[in-house]
């Protein structure tokens, strides 16, 4: 993008509209850059230290049976690289509200990828199983081990990750809709390493004996889990992390936070104990994984429509002076923010032209968002574009405003 013109006006409209447009702007911090490089801030050098820590244990785990399964490590590296890859593009779609800067993405997905799972989990997670297998049993290992150990150890070490990440982007992780967005790309990181990182055991089993195909079986039966995973079970954690703490953009929810670390830490119980809870019954373990599944989508969904507000009312504001000044109209701008004004709003298209234009211009009216946000309210060119391009499918979308026809 362009940066913004020094010498150009606010965005046009009433002082009121532009009031609004500062203040959202400043709560929001919507269009700020990600500096990743900040040799002042110790959140830098911790996590940088910490980031050696899990490259040096992943060079020492997996390094002396390179030489022996590198076929194998590679086919499952590819497996699992290519599931990261698919829910990494679904994860920047449903990011449509604030774009996070990819710079930050991707240090949060190497966080989750590099120090939660080898710095912190694999380490401490084998600790405490061989704790509890010496203490109460192989079998009640076998059944409970997982779940009393991973939803502390490892939602702590990727919580660890968004502390960091807050202090590095303080003004760019302070809503509960950031939490979730940076939460799922933690987990994603994590997942894909924690998949990767049980296909590669796999190919020690059975005294090495098919290694690929050891290592593909794995793969795929992570892979098939991967639905309910660690980017559900972050997102729902780093969101009620953001409630619990309060921030400039985001008011305290103590009871809300304190119910979202605590469900995804529940579902991250449930999956990995479903054969506990299920008593060994086959039926019964698949009855809890559906359950888990279904729970834990539907507790997203309320997460992200509990987040949706601040977003909408910081769309509304940074827009305001664009709609003072007839950019778009209020019920253009309804049909961004609300899902019930938006069905309306795409109904009443009178063919298939003018519904899919509509579609098309709510999504361009949010890039005049971004476009107005990077430039902070002031009339470059990519502001002038975006509104051209708001223009240009309005006359598709709605063909009679500018009156019927003589």
């Amino acid at each position: 993008m362009s940066s913004p013109v020094a010498s150009a006006a606010p965005a046009a409209g009433p002082a009121d509209a532009v009031r609004r447009q500062a203040e959202a702007l400043e709560a929001s911090a919507w269009g700020e850059r990600f500096v990743f490089v900040q040799p002042h801030n110790l959140c830098f050098w911790v996590y940088l230290a910490l980031t050696a820590v899990g490259g040096f244990q992943i060079w020492g785990y997996f390094g002396p049976q390179f030489g022996f399964y590198a076929e194998a490590f590679a086919l499952a590296a590819l497996l699992c690289g290519l599931c990261g890859v698919a829910w990494w593009a679904w994860f920047r779609h449903i990011d449509r509200w604030e774009r996070q800067p990819a710079g930050l993405v991707v240090a949060g997905a190497v966080w989750g990828a590099v120090p939660a799972t080898f710095a912190f989990a694999l380490t401490v997670n084998t600790a405490m199983l061989g704790i509890y297998a010496k203490l109460l049993g192989q079998d009640w290992s076998a059944d409970w081990a997982a779940g009393l150990t991973a939803p502390f150890t490892e939602e702590a070490a990727k919580l660890c990750g968004f502390v960091l990440l807050m202090g590095l982007a303080p003004r760019l992780v302070r809503t509960a809709n950031d939490g979730l967005v940076m939460g799922a790309f933690i987990g994603l990181g994590f997942a894909v390493f924690e998949d990767f990182l049980y296909a590669a055991q796999a190919t020690s089993s059975a005294f090495g004996t098919d290694p690929v195909g050891n290592a593909v079986q794995m793969s795929l039966t992570r892979i098939g889990a991967s639905a309910v995973s660690h980017p559900l079970f972050s997102a729902l954690v780093c969101s009620g992390f953001v409630y619990l703490l309060g921030t400039a953009a985001q008011p305290r929810r103590i009871g809300r936070g304190l119910a979202f670390v605590l469900a995804g830490m529940v579902l991250h119980f449930t999956w990995d104990d479903a054969g506990g809870l299920g008593g060994g019954n086959g039926l019964a373990t698949f009855g809890v994984l559906f359950a888990s599944i279904v729970l834990g989508f539907t507790l997203l969904t309320i997460a992200f429509r509990l987040a949706a507000p601040r977003e909408h009312q910081f769309v509304r504001d940074i827009l305001a002076p664009e709609v003072e000044a007839g950019t778009l109209t209020a019920e253009e701008l309804d049909a961004v923010v609300d899902k019930v004004a938006r069905k309306a709003y795409r109904k009443a298209a009178h063919h298939h032209r003018e519904r899919r234009a509509r579609k098309h211009l709510s999504r361009a009216i949010l890039d005049l968002t971004h476009d107005v946000a990077s430039a902070r309210g002031s009339d470059t060119e990519d502001v002038r574009h975006a509104r051209a391009e708001v223009a240009r499918l309005r006359a598709v979308a709605e063909p009679w405003a500018g009156g019927p026809p003589a």
